[in-house]
């Protein structure tokens, strides 16, 4: 069986700041086994039959001065070819080793990435964190948004897909989070990430304008009202939101008058929403700033 063999950063290590180079990745495409070297670490990509007996599962494996730290069978990317990434990246600087942040799609329709991080927990020990499984074939992006050498994560709320809209037409707010220790931490409220959001914002209103129709679009303005608050400026998003959404839409938007989940609410007990009702109402549920002339 052969090899893909990548180096990384092994010898540049002692010359410079680990968070300065080009740190190691591999992609897997199920077809031939992977591996990626980074100093004493070595990670491997495989797959293993399918509990289907059909398709494979990536097997993803590390190792750290020769001891095993984990051994990943990630069954949520079943597939004939199976496909997985690994990469060596700073997300949490106190640690004493740059973290592993594994990657795998699950294929199917809209769907989805999951994430799996391995950090140094403490000396001689590793641990697994669990990301959020995000919609598409990418999964979170990386840039460091504070200038301290460590990686946020980059996202977007899932929560908006087809809360109004359909997969289409639905936009999504950002979320910025960090690995602490053993932890991912939501950090998108933190004023230091202010300007990066206003970018964002930037972004999905040049959309509006190139697509004047947006304006018009509860998938478009749902997202935008989000992403607005995430800045200062909910109550005037609310305000334009409240002047130009679609209120012949006939997209489903309900609530349970009762406090069970809505999969489980019986049918007497569920009510329509406006649009506006059901976005304060995922605004409030997701921590985010509910604007002030929001009834």
């Amino acid at each position: 069986m052969k090899w893909l063999a990548i180096i990384g950063c092994a010898l540049a290590w002692a010359v410079a700041p680990a968070y300065a180079q080009e740190l190691p990745s591999v992609d897997y495409d199920g077809k031939r086994p992977v591996a990626l070297h980074c100093q004493d670490l070595t990670v491997t990509i495989d797959s293993a039959p399918a509990s289907d007996g059909n398709n494979h599962v990536p097997v993803i494996k590390g190792r750290y001065r020769d001891r095993e730290i984990f051994s990943l069978k990630i069954d949520d990317a079943e597939a004939a070819e199976p496909i997985a990434k690994a990469r060596v990246i700073w997300l949490d600087r106190a640690a004493a080793f740059p973290q592993v942040v594994i990657s795998a799609y699950t294929f199917g329709a809209h769907c989805c990435t999951v994430t799996r991080i391995a950090t140094m927990s403490a000396p001689d020990k590793w641990s697994v964190v669990e990301g959020t499984m995000l919609d598409g074939d990418v999964g979170y992006g990386f840039a460091d948004l504070g200038h301290d050498g460590a990686q946020e994560l980059i996202s977007y709320d899932n929560n908006f897909l087809y809360a109004f809209a359909p997969y289409a037409a639905s936009f999504a707010p950002t979320r910025i989070e960090r690995l602490v220790g053993t932890e991912i931490k939501d950090v998108t409220a933190d004023p230091k990430y202010r300007d990066f959001l206003r970018g964002r914002v930037r972004q999905m209103e040049d959309a509006a304008r190139k697509e004047a129709d947006l304006w018009h679009s509860n998938g478009f303005l749902g997202g935008w009202v989000a992403a607005k608050s995430l800045v200062g400026e909910g109550d005037e998003a609310w305000r334009r939101m409240l002047q130009s959404y679609d209120r012949k839409s006939d997209w489903a938007m309900q609530a349970c008058s009762i406090n069970v989940v809505m999969d489980k609410c019986p049918q007497d007990k569920l009510r329509d929403l406006t649009f506006p009702q059901a976005l304060k109402k995922l605004l409030a549920e997701n921590g985010y700033p509910v604007p002030k002339n929001a009834p």
